[in-house]
């Protein structure tokens, strides 16, 4: 290896070591900066965008600029030590600037609204936060080019291998970032700790820059080519200057025609590559890559349970394919081989292997079954790894060997190691710019996922042809073979038939189930299904957000809380879904209802429930939301439109979110609940629905300590009795206000609902339900019993507790780790009901003595229904017999 004055090992080992944190620093900064300006920007695609662009727009300009800054260095080694120490104290004023963004951030939304002037104002503001950062990471690499290179054939496979090593780094914070460090650490101290690594970098990077003075390029060792593409004009030259000097050299050549004549063989050969093949193949490398990291983790969504560490697995595999790929490529630079020609076998096989991803995947998922595994979360992650790496493996491994390579081919232009590393990144940063973008915003709407695919390959395999070979035998048949993969990607490959929605096979609906219609979208792809139970709209496959067959079900989401607090005038619902739950609140029932918000995430849901959910033979199950005068359907995030916006709601309606998928937990968050509380009235109550089947007991008593350490009051409501399938609404107060009086005499329909009844009859009971009767609902005052949740940690943004332990929670339920339904539950609503017995309980002062004795009749009822599906006859008599006394106690 030829670097800086024949360094000793050591001190190459030492470089190389350096290289490997720097990447590793980078990605932690980039993961949880994503992470947190969603928090504040919203967690919709455009603000993820916002952030991304900011991001690589630094590196990019980094790049370019320090890149030609760091040819004049003396000592480059000092130079990127530096560097480091800038990253580590932008990356210190990140936080101070976050905070004030955090202070202003909702005046600007209130100012300004949510329309296209806020998106540029999220641009602006990511800018100023992330991208004076990214800017000092995109020069460390030509920086460290500049250090090790010293000879021009050492070029290619020096910077290869340096390239491969950083991504090596990145691939290894993704990984502790993506995994363990937030849950151990919390976000912050994450993020300290990358910056610790930066400064040990920068320290290390000192010593070694003592004593490095550089000895002189050497650009005299390269084999004759044409003059033209050795050396590149100065950079100081203007245009008109590097005009004059192309007409001269157009002069000298007719002058001396028979200097450069060669042999036959030389002129059949591949010609060196010039600036334009280089600069398009690294535009094309970085726009393939980042477009097709989209579309992987696109397809990759559709049959994984889509947690924070699914998504973390899929970027940890292909960054490790990259890394790979990137030393194979240095490697592969020290072969005597044209290099066009290994550039255009390099992206016909990567363009092949991605035409083909669509059958791979649908082979190895067994045509798109959810992956699943019946052993521990480890397992399963294990698998996901094997599955990715098969599918995804084989074309990011190639098609990473491009863009390293290439600084084999940058050799005869090669004036500055530094100058032409920048050169080639700043180009491959802002195709990598471009293909996310216009992947997720245009390829995919347009296209769709599979036949995005297609147009990635074929535009590889385009390139590939118009790359100027020369007329040799190799160079012909290279041009023949992409023709070839270009005819059998069009027809053999063609994936227009393939599904785009995955399976569950342990779930007889999902196999029965018909595709109505589906959105491939930039935040996911959303799909109505039709089976025996109604109309479904799904997100990503398995994510299911309501159906006509639950109607009932999703109505009483609103009904319930509306019945304990029957005045509510103005309501928030944080979710959409089919636009069931929050159509109820414009029932005629609740006639106090003047305000209805509701805000959905993803705008293709807001589609389907209006074209689908409106009409189901003629009745409307939305009540009227997308067209009742009352109602408001905002396409938002919820939580960011309740931290930033000015408008309070006597309640806000939180629907059901499946814990374990990536992002959910920030909607049980301290912080969102703080937003939550100051966005309500005076009076006003916070309703968080809980899947019960989804949750161990472990988290939601994480989540209740977590509301209790918010609110005046949090009080438990039951949702239904059924064993097993059991959902809770934990209500937070925003004053410890006692629940509202009520008059309702209920007093003949409840005798006659259980006139004649016995245990045998639980399934068939129709009780009345009212203001009233809702009493049977109350599971039992949390703050008062809040001894039982003091030792649980609170869930926040900084250690997201939930959102990493849920998804290991969901895989080990095979073992000892039960979900929180049936007797589990019911015994701690035994627990919390003996701590603040219902006739002592503050939140019902209000309510008269035989109606606090509701809440003993529910509790009873549920114990009644779990020994009837436990099949015990006695205790089913047992309970049932309490449940008809509480029930008509004082009747």
């Amino acid at each position: 290896m030829e670097v800086a004055s024949q360094k000793p090992n050591s001190k190459v080992g030492l470089a190389l070591s350096l290289v490997f944190l720097s990447g590793f620093a980078a990605l932690v900064y980039q993961v949880l900066w994503m992470k947190q300006l969603g928090l504040l920007f919203g967690n919709t695609s455009h603000a993820a965008s916002a952030t991304l662009a900011s991001f690589f727009a630094g590196l990019a300009a980094g790049s370019w600029f320090l890149g030609r800054r760091v040819s004049t260095s003396k000592n480059p080694m000092q130079t990127y030590a530096w560097l480091e120490v800038a990253i580590a104290i932008t990356a210190l004023i990140y936080f101070v600037i976050l905070a004030l963004y955090q202070a202003i951030y909702p005046a600007i939304y209130q100012s300004v609204g949510s329309g296209g002037w806020l998106l540029l104002i999220k641009f602006a503001l990511s800018l100023l936060l992330v991208f004076p950062p990214a800017f000092c990471m995109g020069g460390t690499i030509p920086v460290m080019g500049q250090f090790m290179v010293r000879k021009r054939d050492a070029f290619g496979k020096i910077s290869a291998l340096m390239y491969g090593i950083n991504t090596l780094g990145a691939a290894t914070g993704a990984a502790l970032a993506g995994f363990y460090l937030p849950l151990w650490l919390g976000f912050n101290a994450t993020c300290g700790l990358a910056i610790a690594v930066s400064i040990a970098v920068a320290i290390a990077a000192f010593q070694l820059s003592r004593g490095s003075q550089l000895p002189a390029l050497e650009l005299d060792d390269l084999v004759d080519t044409e003059p033209e593409v050795l050396v590149e004009p100065s950079a100081s030259l203007t245009r008109q200057e590097r005009r004059a000097q192309e007409r001269q050299q157009k002069r000298d050549e007719k002058k001396s025609p028979t200097t450069h004549t060669t042999s036959q063989p030389e002129i059949n050969a591949p010609p060196p590559a010039g600036q334009k093949s280089i600069l398009t193949l690294c535009f094309l490398s970085g726009f393939g890559i980042l477009a097709l990291e989209v579309l992987w983790t696109r397809m990759f969504s559709q049959v994984l349970e889509n947690s924070v560490y699914t998504f973390a697995t899929i970027l940890v595999v292909v960054l490790i394919c990259l890394a790979l790929g990137a030393v194979a490529s240095s490697f592969l630079a020290r072969l005597k081989v044209p290099p066009l020609l290994v550039l255009t076998l390099l992206v016909l096989a990567g363009a092949g292997a991605v035409a083909a991803t669509p059958s791979v995947f649908m082979n190895l998922t067994n045509g798109m079954e959810l992956v699943s595994s019946k052993g521990s979360w480890l397992d399963y992650i294990l698998l996901v790894f094997r599955t990715a790496a098969l599918t995804i493996g084989p074309s990011a491994l190639i098609l990473g060997m491009v863009f390293p390579y290439l600084m084999k081919t940058e050799e005869v232009h090669l004036t500055s190691p530094g100058l032409s590393l920048g050169r080639l990144a700043t180009v491959n940063t802002i195709g990598a710019i471009l293909g996310a973008m216009l992947c997720g915003f245009l390829f995919l709407d347009a296209f769709g996922m599979w036949r995005s695919l297609q147009v990635i390959a074929i535009l590889y395999l385009v390139v590939a042809l118009l790359l100027p070979l020369g007329r040799g035998v190799a160079s012909l048949g290279a041009k023949a073979a992409c023709i070839v993969v270009l005819l059998v990607s069009l027809i053999a490959l063609d994936p227009s038939r393939l599904p785009v929605k995955g399976i569950d096979p342990a779930n007889p609906l999902s196999l029965e189930e018909k595709v109505v219609e589906v959105w491939e979208g930039s935040d996911c792809t959303v799909a109505v299904t039709e089976s025996r139970v109604g109309l479904s709209i799904k997100i990503n496959s398995d994510y299911s957000l309501g159906s006509t067959g639950a109607y009932m079900q999703e109505k009483l989401q609103a009904d319930l809380p509306l019945m304990v607090y029957p005045k509510t005038e103005s309501l928030f619902f944080l979710g959409v879904g089919t636009g069931i739950t929050a159509g109820a609140a414009l029932d005629p029932q609740h006639q106090h209802v003047k305000r209805v918000v509701a805000c959905e995430l993803v705008p293709e849901v807001i589609t389907a429930a209006k074209k689908y959910m409106t009409d189901i033979r003629g009745f409307d199950t939305t009540g009227g939301l997308f067209k009742d005068p009352r109602a408001d359907v905002l396409v938002e995030d919820g939580r960011h439109f309740l931290m930033a916006t000015d408008k309070r709601f006597d309640m806000i309606n939180a629907d059901l979110f499946v814990p374990f998928r990536s992002g959910a937990g920030s909607l049980y968050t301290k912080e969102h609940f703080e937003s939550s509380k100051k966005r309500l009235t005076p009076d006003g109550v916070f309703v968080q629905w809980l899947p019960l089947y989804q949750l161990t007991e472990n988290e939601f008593s994480i989540i209740a300590n977590t509301m209790i350490g918010v609110f005046d009051q949090v009080s438990m409501w039951r949702h239904n009795f059924q064993p097993g399938y059991e959902l809770v609404a934990l209500v937070g107060h925003q004053k410890g206000h006692a629940l509202p009086s009520c008059d309702i005499d209920s007093h003949a329909d409840k005798l006659y609902a259980v006139q004649g009844k016995t245990h045998r009859d639980l399934m068939r009971l129709n009780l009345p339900l009212d203001p009233q009767t809702i009493l049977l609902f109350y599971g039992g005052n949390l703050s008062a019993a809040r001894e039982l949740f003091e030792n649980y940690p609170i869930n926040t943004d900084d250690r997201p507790v939930i959102e990493y332990q849920a998804p290991r929670s969901y895989r080990s339920q095979k073992g000892d780790n039960p979900w929180f339904t049936g007797k589990p539950f019911a015994n701690l609503v035994d627990k919390v009901q003996k701590l603040c017995p219902p006739e002592n309980d503050p939140l019902l002062t209000n309510r008269s003595t035989e109606n606090r004795r509701l809440p003993l009749a529910g509790s009873a009822f549920h114990r009644a229904r779990i020994a009837q599906v436990e099949e015990d006859a006695g205790a089913a008599q047992e309970s049932w017999e309490k449940f008809v006394r509480e029930w008509t106690s004082g009747d």
